[in-house]
Order: C-alpha cells, then structure tokens, then sequence
C-alpha cells in the first residue's frame, strides 16, 4: 500500500518513527508520479491543488486542519472517499488563547504597556474578574469543551452552550440549539467565544441585529472563522462603543488589508490567525496519524470522519 504524508507537519523526528511503524506501507513526500495512492495525510491547502479524478486509488483523506470550509467535502464524498479531519489537535492551545485575550482586556495589559513605555505609575481599580461571570460558547466541539473545563477553573457562575444536538458536555451549565436560545446568550454573557465551523447556517451568523444584543460590558473572542461576524457591522458596532471590546484571531479576509479600520480601534486585539501555535502540534498531529492509520490499516471505523 502506498500512502502520501505531508511530512513537513510530522516533524522532523516523527517521520522516521512513522515508517518504521508501519514497515509495509510504502511513504511517499510527495505525488509526482504517484497517483497510485491509497491515502493523502495533507494540509487543505495542498488538497486543492490536486485534480483527485487522476487518483484512481484513492479511498482515504486526513486533512492536518481541524476546519475544512475552504474543502469541496461534497466532491470528495461522491467519489466514495473517506475524509477525516484533525478535530481534538489544536484545542488546548486555542482554548489557551481564548483565556489570554479575555486577560488582555481585563488586566488592561495594553494600557499598562503604554504607561511602562512612558514611565508612568498609574494603576486602574475594579479591573474584570472572570469569576462570577456568565460565558456564551458557540459552538461545543472540542475547543469548547476545553474552553469550559478552563472557565469553571475561573468560577464562572454560568457556561452557556449553542450548538446542533442537545447532548450536554460536560462542564457545560446549559445548552441551547435554536434562535431563541442564541439570544439568550448573546443577552446574557459577560463573554462570547466564537468556536463555530463555518457553514452556509454560521455564515454572518453574527450581524447587526445580534451585536445589539450583547452587553455593553461584553467582549466577543473569534477563534473561528471571520465569516461568522459580519465584519462591518462589528468595526460600526466596536467604534459605538456598544461593547467592551473583540479579540480577534480571524477576519475577513486574511491577511487583514493595512487600511482596516480593525486595526486603529482600541477596543479590539488581533492576532494572525494563530491561536493554534503550539510546539506540540506537530506531535498531535503524528499521534492522529498513527491512531487513524492504524485503523484504516486494519478496516475498523476512522476517529474524526466528516
């Protein structure tokens, strides 16, 4: 059996210990004259450079990313492949994330930043605890349920919900699944965590109407996809003041243009699309492969199929 790897995310450690794992499966790093393989471990982005009619073999695809919105899912099921994606990977560090840029806000770290670059001694009483607040997590998939474990670390009064199916995670105080439950949320939360996959459903999923809703002492954190906020309505909404404040780690479109006007705001904190960085990705990454490979290997139901 032949499977490509995109070894550049394994790491130049695991790589070997993959091969020598699996000492009859034939590795290849790249797919010049390969179009006999069985199995692509590959980032989306080399996914779609691919014409996947000339892989006449091909019957598995594990896509490296946990998001697969920029993938033709439709096309590559009707060709009876199998796709999975990389869903528990990158949760820990985004989760991470999400708690450092609500500190950022709440600590005033930017302001402090700036009184250390004048050398200026000037403290700020009654900055935001975490603790005692309401949390709103959209979206209850891996992120959020390490969001919530690390909230109710903080004390939270209440961790809010939303998604599809009714099941209750844990670590979860309430979930709701519809329009009214939404606004609920947005009505009652401290903080909103955006950790939605982009769908034709999610999409603007946060417009004007909805930005209303939310507090005036509410910060929102998208660690999704920018698409999910209409991007317009929250740069109207951030300049009114209407809400404390956005931390950002999507927008629309990537890179952000330099004539943003996201980027003058002084309520809003942006990072490049990074909140995954982690020096233990590539280490996740190998063990998914190993686990799903192994199954695959052996005909047995695949860990994370879309």
């Amino acid at each position: 059996m032949k499977i490509f790897v995109e070894k550049r995310m394994m790491g130049r450690v695991n790589y070997p210990k993959l091969i020598e794992k699996f000492p009859k499966v034939e590795f290849v790093d790249n797919l010049d004259g390969h179009e006999d393989v069985e199995a692509l471990i590959i980032m989306n982005s080399t996914l779609n450079k691919l014409d996947l009619d000339k892989f006449i073999r091909l019957r598995w695809i594990q896509l490296l990313m946990a998001g697969y919105d920029n993938v033709d899912i439709n096309y590559i099921k009707s060709k009876r492949i199998l796709i999975t994606n990389a869903r528990d990977v990158f949760s820990i560090s985004i989760a991470e994330d999400v708690i450092s840029k609500i500190l950022y806000f709440n600590r005033n770290m930017k302001y402090y930043q700036d009184c250390m670059n004048d050398k200026v001694w000037n403290p700020i009483s009654k900055e935001p605890e975490i603790f005692n607040s309401t949390v709103g997590i959209l979206g209850s998939g891996s992120i959020g349920k390490e969001l919530a474990k690390r909230f109710k670390a903080f004390g939270v009064e209440q961790i809010f919900g939303y998604k599809k199916s009714k099941d209750k995670p844990e670590n979860f105080d309430q979930i709701f699944n519809d329009e009214e439950g939404l606004e609920t949320i947005l009505k009652s939360s401290d903080y909103i965590i955006i950790a939605l996959p982009l769908t034709k459903d999610t999409k603007n999923l946060i417009n004007s109407e909805r930005l209303q809703l939310l507090k005036p002492n509410a910060l929102i954190v998208n660690v999704a996809r920018g698409e999910i906020i209409d991007q317009e309505a929250l740069i109207k909404c951030l300049k009114q003041k209407q809400i404390r404040g956005a931390g950002l780690d999507v927008t629309t479109p990537e890179p952000l243009p330099k004539d943003s006007e996201l980027w003058s705001l002084d309520n809003v904190y942006i990072t490049p699309h990074n909140a995954s960085s982690s020096p233990y990705m590539k280490d996740r990454l190998f063990e998914l492969t190993l686990m799903n490979l192994e199954r695959f290997l052996n005909n047995h139901k695949l860990k994370y199929l879309i």
